[in-house]
């Protein structure tokens, strides 16, 4: 029997560009709409250049367009950033391709500063989410390494024990096994 989908994130109409009425303008997201589901895994696939990035980050209110995005009953329109910034406090995580850690912080404080951006300063609550995602992840015997000491693959799972830490309903993954091995 088949199901309507619950919609978690709605985009209508939305156009990116880069560089707009410049001559290198770069029409990068094309007149898309999409509806996500509320659970579940999406896998967006295209070509190196193709705009996967681009469009996680603008699902993400990391990067404005036209158009309207709906978040579970939250309608935003064109650039009205500070409505997706509240609602990306809340609900949404990131596995940045990139990793965003901070070189010369350990692990363990990487994972601290992210808790105290989200408003988690009780040190047990701190350490207790600290340690269960860092084991989640085989990394919990690398957690006072600086961030800088670590591979890549190493760097990589750092970045999704922190978005992990906020139990998101959504977690925006850019590459996020790109550095790992087969067995991670």
């Amino acid at each position: 029997v088949w199901k309507e989908m619950i919609t978690l994130i709605k985009l209508n109409n939305i156009d990116k560009y880069y560089n707009k009425s410049k001559s290198n303008e770069l029409h990068v997201i094309d007149n898309i709409s999409l509806e996500l589901p509320k659970t579940g895994f999406v896998t967006i696939l295209g070509r190196s250049g193709s705009g996967k990035s681009t469009l996680l980050n603008i699902v993400g209110g990391l990067d404005r367009s036209k158009g309207r995005i709906n978040y579970d009953g939250l309608e935003v329109n064109d650039y009205e950033m500070q409505k997706i910034d509240l609602y990306r406090q809340k609900h949404i995580s990131y596995v940045f391709q990139n990793y965003l850690l901070i070189d010369e912080l350990s692990v363990y404080d990487n994972l601290k500063v992210a808790l105290e951006f989200i408003g988690v300063f009780d040190a047990e609550e701190q350490k207790k989410r600290i340690e269960y995602v860092l084991k989640a992840v085989g990394l919990y015997k690398y957690r006072k390494k600086h961030a800088d000491k670590l591979s890549g693959g190493q760097m990589q799972r750092v970045s999704i024990a922190r978005a992990l830490l906020k139990d998101s309903k959504i977690i925006i993954a850019d590459e996020p096994t790109g550095n790992l091995d087969s067995e991670n």
